[in-house]
């Protein structure tokens, strides 16, 4: 297939001995919480550039970031905190949105991931910083509300990528969580993206010191918002932004 997708490691990447890490999931969606979120959890933790994901489908494009291009899809590592964050800064077109998600579940289980995690927004207008989970594993779902650290959707429908991994992981018994921040549908929200952040930092284990983010945040999400604008090309309808209702 021409539009085949790709999943590729650097050359100069030297042989990582995988220790079951989690791997973290965040692509443009509502807010833009999952890719501002994840971008931040790779400049706050220092995550090492180790991959990319091409496919001719995908929007022809480079991300700038200090002074460096670099492609809009990318991987990174962290052998200590034994985390790997999968991002994207371009909207990923909604006929890839099948194939990218089985890609993306392959590769987590190459790496014998112990846990994905999508970050995302989601508008639910009910309470202004809620923060929301829905998972492939109900334990999970159960320790993490316990913990009062989110509330769980019990009726909804999520689409895109993260809607896909969802439903595979329940079906192959393999845990995937979302983390879903309430955001605003009409402008980027950074706040959002602390929100998700929090609570992802709970689970991972790892301090992370979301209000002093609040100005990086937002003008990571006006790069994000020119890097979208740019990716969204006239010959591409529709896109895999991750969405729920409920």
């Amino acid at each position: 297939m021409a539009d085949s997708i790709e999943i590729h490691k650097l050359s100069e990447i030297p042989e990582i001995k995988w220790k079951k890490p989690t791997v973290v999931i965040g692509f443009p969606g509502t807010g833009l919480v999952g890719s501002v979120a994840a971008s931040q959890l790779v400049d706050v933790l220092g995550l090492e550039f180790i991959g990319y994901i091409t496919s001719a489908a995908f929007a022809p494009l480079a991300a700038i970031h200090d002074y460096k291009p670099l492609p809009p899809a990318r991987i990174h590592y962290s052998a200590k905190y034994n985390v790997v964050v999968i991002l994207s800064e371009m909207s990923i077109p909604i006929n890839s949105s099948m194939e990218l998600a089985d890609k993306l579940f392959h590769f987590s289980k190459t790496l014998d991931a112990g846990l994905i995690i999508s970050l995302g927004g989601i508008s639910l207008k009910e309470e202004q910083d809620a923060v929301y989970v829905v998972s492939s594993d109900q334990k999970l779902v159960k320790n993490i509300v316990s913990k009062k650290l989110a509330k769980p959707i019990r009726e909804g429908a999520t689409t895109g990528v993260t809607g896909l991994l969802l439903s595979k992981g329940m079906l192959e018994g393999f845990p995937v969580l979302s983390i879903l921040a309430e955001a605003s549908q009409d402008y980027l929200d950074p706040h959002a993206a602390g929100n998700a952040l929090k609570v992802l930092s709970s689970l991972l284990g790892v301090q992370i010191n979301t209000t002093s983010l609040e100005k990086d945040a937002k003008e990571l999400a006006e790069t994000l918002k020119e890097t979208m604008i740019k990716s969204k090309t006239p010959k591409k309808t529709g896109s895999s932004d991750t969405g729920m209702y409920g």
